[in-house]
């Protein structure tokens, strides 16, 4: 079993020093920092992260007799109904295996990611759950210490890293079907985020926006539909911007029978963006969203949508973190895709 004088040797510093980098002190030359991190890594060192979290926090974190260890949620954002209620659920579903969750915001930002990692995940917490990372593994790993991680929706092929996924590929498929069945034959999609030339690029499908164009091509394709006609509004995944996009690309919209929006906060804007332009739903054109979020079931229409587990996604992140921090071995890489249904309502 390695040890910290194992890394020590490695690194030619003391255990102390490498106690110190290892737990985000920051009392150590970023050059002698670094060589430690770089010896940890190879020699696939992993801090004793429970017994630390343990120690440090027994008293805050005692309630009604109970001692809880602490885990990282680092969200890409929390002004949005999605990761909101997704970071609700993990802190739920993680105090009731008696952890305290410790929520951060990434804003999908790669600096802000680093920081997490390295500053609050390294000094407070036992593992760390992690969403939308532009990261790689290897980053990940060295800037955690090789702390236990899971990834939320992250399907890159990342080394040793357990991975939570929504049903990007098949609810798209599925949504685009169901709207088929309904009689729907212009169907057009909201939210591509403009990041290339053609909307349509569906190559290196690992992040969510891909993988749920993949989705729709594969349904299309099935239907014999040109993927290449496709309509695909360009549009960040909000409700502002989504309204937005529906006045600028007004005479695309009146094109289409039907809307399939790549979240259901999208599809909250395309709703108002449509009844700006004169547009009913779902007399004059359907819309159905992605994510399966509570607030899309008291809306007005109500909104039909691929519903994700969302409680199975909590849950799943939750456990397959614990169990890193509890069996350390080198087993493999989990990968597991929650379920989903078609719920439906008024809006299509």
């Amino acid at each position: 079993m390695v040890t910290m004088k194992d890394v020590g040797r490695e690194a030619g510093v003391s255990a102390m020093t490498v106690s110190n980098v290892l737990r985000g002190n920051d009392n150590v030359a970023p050059e002698t920092a670094k060589r430690v991190r770089e010896a940890a890594d190879r020699l696939h060192y992993r801090l004793n992260t429970t017994s630390l979290s343990a120690r440090s926090l027994r008293v805050s974190t005692s309630r009604r007799g109970r001692t809880f260890g602490t885990i990282g949620l680092a969200i890409f954002e929390l002004d949005r109904p999605y990761p909101s209620q997704l970071a609700s659920l993990i802190s739920q579903a993680a105090e009731k295996r008696g952890y305290q969750t410790v929520v951060q915001e990434t804003r999908i930002n790669a600096e802000n990611e680093r920081s997490i990692i390295e500053r609050v995940s390294n000094q407070f917490c036992d593992g760390l759950i992690f969403s939308s990372s532009r990261l790689s593994a290897a980053e990940i790993e060295q800037l955690s210490n090789h702390r236990p991680t899971v990834l939320l929706d992250d399907d890159r092929p990342q080394h040793d890293i357990d991975t939570i996924l929504t049903p990007s590929e098949l609810g798209a498929q599925a949504a685009i079907e169901y709207l088929w069945a309904g009689g729907k034959r212009h169907i057009g999609i909201v939210g591509g985020l403009g990041e290339g030339s053609d909307e349509h690029e569906t190559a290196d499908s690992y992040d969510t926006r891909r993988r749920r164009l993949m989705g729709c091509r594969k349904a299309f394709e099935k239907l014999g539909v040109d993927w290449w006609e496709v309509p695909i509004i360009p549009t960040p995944w909000n409700d502002v911007e989504a309204r937005q996009a529906v006045k600028q690309y007004a005479d695309v919209i009146r094109s289409c029978d039907a809307l399939f929006c790549m979240t259901d906060t999208t599809a909250f804007g395309v709703i108002r963006g449509l009844k700006d332009l004169g547009l009913s739903v779902p007399e004059d054109i359907a819309v159905m969203g992605f994510d399966g979020i509570e607030m899309g079931a008291t809306m007005v229409p109500s909104l039909t949508t691929v519903a994700v587990d969302i409680p199975m996604v909590a849950q799943k992140a939750v456990d397959m973190l614990i169990e890193r921090i509890d069996d350390e071995s080198d087993r493999e890489r989990q990968r597991i895709v929650a379920d989903f249904h078609i719920e439906r309502r008024e809006s299509a």
